[in-house]
């Protein structure tokens, strides 16, 4: 087995392992399953198929079981060859092409896919499934949901800028000597002022420190650092706060527009009195 058929080799396990155990299953309720399906196979297939590329007590090589077979399993997964063997990393060469035709990736596209198949919607949902594409349809083609959108954007953007803010301080720390900005720290309360009622009050002399030139002017620079850290976390905080109310607000108009008379009955189930009566008319 050359590399390029050891690399097929072990995304095909590895892609047939993430499958079976995202569907929750073991050798034994698989192969209930396939046999049901497909009629055919037994517990060492399945090993073998589990196993290809691997050495075997005589020293062959495990291979790839015949493209039938091959065929079925990737049709019992819903997924292409291609992607078990890893000439595509696309579940299927359709969702490729949807992939690459919306600019989406697979997974959104599966999401998507999971709402208007009711797939993800609960118990029963398969049968509204035309009520649930209306909805997510009158959610997207509304006027107000690309500004929806670009607030979510905004919005997420200010929340990581608050817990991953410009980090002043740390900024300062790594420009300075650190015996300085050990120092420095140490220092930034104190004072050094005359006061008629206190007196004179000199917390360097103290605290044994000698206020040099070169340690003020630290001080400064750090006072400065803390200063911008404040400000900045404040400045944030308000922003986070304001793309909330902006997110809010344009939520409700989406939902003012999702709502509209003429979009109700596309996405509303008739009850049986109602049923009768469209029937009669």
């Amino acid at each position: 087995m050359n590399d390029i058929e050891h690399d097929k080799a072990q995304c095909w396990c590895n892609r047939l392992h993430k499958l079976m155990k995202e569907k929750n299953y073991t050798q034994k309720s698989f192969l209930k399953e396939y046999k049901e399906k497909y009629g055919g196979g037994t517990q060492a297939n399945i090993s073998r198929w589990l196993r290809v590329g691997s050495k075997i007590e005589n020293g062959k090589t495990i291979g790839f079981p015949s493209y039938e077979t091959m065929s079925n399993l990737a049709n019992f997964f819903g997924v292409s060859v291609g992607y078990l063997i890893g000439e595509t990393d696309y579940e299927s060469f359709e969702m490729e092409k949807v992939c690459e035709f919306l600019g989406l990736e697979e997974e959104t596209v599966k999401a998507i896919i999971g709402i208007t198949s009711g797939e993800n919607m609960g118990i029963g949902a398969n049968s509204m499934c035309s009520e649930y594409k209306s909805a997510f349809r009158y959610i997207l083609t509304a006027s107000s949901f690309p500004v929806f959108i670009k607030e979510v954007r905004e919005y997420a953007e200010n929340v990581y800028r608050l817990k991953h803010p410009i980090k002043y301080m740390d900024i300062v720390s790594t420009k300075m000597r650190k015996n300085l900005f050990d120092l420095a720290v140490k220092c930034m309360d104190y004072q050094c002022i005359s006061d008629d009622k206190y007196g004179r009050i000199d917390d360097f002399e103290e605290n044994s420190v000698e206020p040099t030139e070169e340690l003020l002017e630290a001080i400064r620079i750090l006072n400065d650092a803390q200063d911008q850290d404040y400000a900045q976390k404040c400045h944030i905080e308000q922003k986070v706060k304001l793309s909330e109310y902006e997110l809010q607000k344009i939520y409700f108009e989406v939902i003012k527009e999702l709502t509209k008379e003429e979009h109700l009955l596309d996405m509303v189930i008739p009850m049986c009195v109602e049923k009768d009566l469209i029937n009669k008319d």
